[in-house]
């Protein structure tokens, strides 16, 4: 780890494959290999299933730790196992059949955020890392300070990304013991169309206005008008019901270790089950006095 006293992000030295290694005595419910097309242009090909499997018994020695396979919405192979070896053998993949490919692993299902408080801002984060994985039975895979740019605080909190998905309940940093405090994710926001579905680089849309959702330039003279729930607010309102529910997703996802995509997903589902449950209610009777 390479790192300096003022640095705000520091990344373990040791690769995907060595991590993933290490994750045999740590908890955690499934490693998922997400395997893509090296021409980021193109998707991976819809190939029939028999061949697949034919290709990866031969490529994959650990491969009856394969729990699933499945094409993803955006053109790539995942492959989901509980055993490191198989996982790694997998990353270690150049080729699928006839295709060059990248491969990396999502890190959401086999690892935990947390933060901690009035760290002194001087402190190498490396040497952070040091004290933690010396005193603490935890592995760091990322630390990121946060401080605000032109600051003269002394202390900061830093997030702390580990290997496995316990989150500890306090770590010992130089003979004190800290308590630990759950990290959520504040909703992403376009800042051109102001939806939470994408971010601002990756948005293809003009330029809106976010009080009114107009394409005017200049002081907004209109009403407040939010483009993503249509209420009498602008888009930026935390009090929005769609900011609210985004909120909601975040906290699934970070207390359940999966995607955005796979939170967002549940949430619909509980959303659409709950609503159902309410439709089929029985109806109750006016009671006249």
């Amino acid at each position: 780890m390479a790192d300096n006293s003022y640095s705000i992000y520091l990344k373990c030295g040791k690769s995907v494959n060595e991590l993933v290694m290490r994750l045999g005595n740590r908890q955690y419910e499934e490693i998922n290999v997400i395997i893509s097309n090296a021409d980021k242009t193109k998707k991976m090909p819809q190939t029939n299933p028999f061949l697949v499997q034919d290709f990866i018994k031969k490529s994959i020695n650990r491969h009856q730790s394969i729990d699933n396979m499945r094409h993803t919405r955006q053109g790539k192979i995942q492959f989901s196992t509980k055993d490191p070896i198989c996982a790694v053998q997998l990353l270690s993949l150049t080729k699928f059949m006839d295709t060059e490919v990248s491969t990396d692993v999502i890190w959401e299902n086999i690892s935990a955020r947390f933060l901690i408080t009035d760290i002194p801002t001087t402190t190498p984060l490396e040497e952070l890392a040091n004290e933690i994985q010396d005193k603490n039975d935890c592995l760091v895979v990322e630390l990121r300070r946060f401080v605000k740019l032109n600051s003269n605080n002394v202390i900061s909190p830093v997030l702390i990304t580990i290997l496995g998905t316990t989150v500890p309940e306090s770590i010992k940093l130089w003979f004190i013991r800290q308590r630990t405090q759950p990290f959520v994710d504040r909703p992403r926001q376009c800042n051109k169309c102001f939806v939470f579905t994408h971010g601002t680089r990756t948005c293809d849309k003009t330029n809106i206005c976010f009080c009114c959702g107009g394409d005017h330039t200049g002081p907004c003279q209109q009403p407040p008008k939010c483009v993503n729930c249509s209420g009498s607010h602008n888009a930026k309102s935390r009090s929005c019901p769609v900011y609210i529910q985004e909120q909601k997703i975040l906290e699934l996802k970070s207390h359940n270790h999966i995607t955005i995509g796979e939170a967002r997903r549940i949430f619909q589902q509980k959303t659409a089950k709950y609503a159902e449950s309410v439709k089929t209610l029985p109806a109750v009777p006016n009671i006249e006095e």
